[in-house]
């Protein structure tokens, strides 16, 4: 009975060293939080930045040389690629956030949101591309119903002139 108690009593505690104990997660290197480029503060400063250019059209110009001479690739790459931008800003955007090392980690939301911002300039520049195919398409039917129009006054002209 003694020996009975004494293997129970051994074996709860070592139950209840086994629950008391803190597992600790074995953290890889890949899952290690990364070192964010961008920082809440400068995507705050950032985000008024731009907000200030796309809401005043009279200061653009004096924001986007203050973007130049302050070299931040990151303000550049997001003043370049507003949906006013043309296609030649859109490409300068690119080159930017090309030149920018992001970690899009759910731990990095400034990292995170200029890769959204970069991948939406790779649409925006599909959608121009698609804008000028459609556009020459267009121009290219117009001349051909010109030239169709024209055959079909000359046919009418034609006609009457032989009646």
């Amino acid at each position: 009975m003694r020996n009975t108690a004494l293997f129970s009593l051994c074996c709860l505690f070592l139950l209840s060293g086994c629950q008391l104990q803190e597992l600790k997660p074995n953290l890889k290197a890949s899952e290690e939080k990364p070192t964010c480029r961008i920082t809440p503060a400068h995507l705050y400063d950032l985000q008024n930045t731009e907000r200030q250019f796309l809401s005043k059209p009279d200061q653009r110009s004096r924001i986007m040389l203050n973007a130049i001479k302050s070299k931040d690739s990151a303000l550049l790459a997001l003043l370049l690629s507003t949906p006013l931008s043309s296609t030649e800003q859109l490409q300068q955007a690119k080159r930017h956030y090309a030149k920018l090392v992001l970690f899009p980690h759910e731990s990095c939301p400034g990292d995170r949101y200029l890769d959204v911002r970069n991948q939406f300039t790779s649409t925006l520049m599909w959608m121009r591309a698609e804008q000028d195919n459609l556009l020459e398409e267009n121009q290219a039917l117009q001349v051909k119903i010109d030239a169709l129009t024209q055959i079909e006054s000359d046919l009418n002209e034609e006609r009457e002139g032989q009646q």
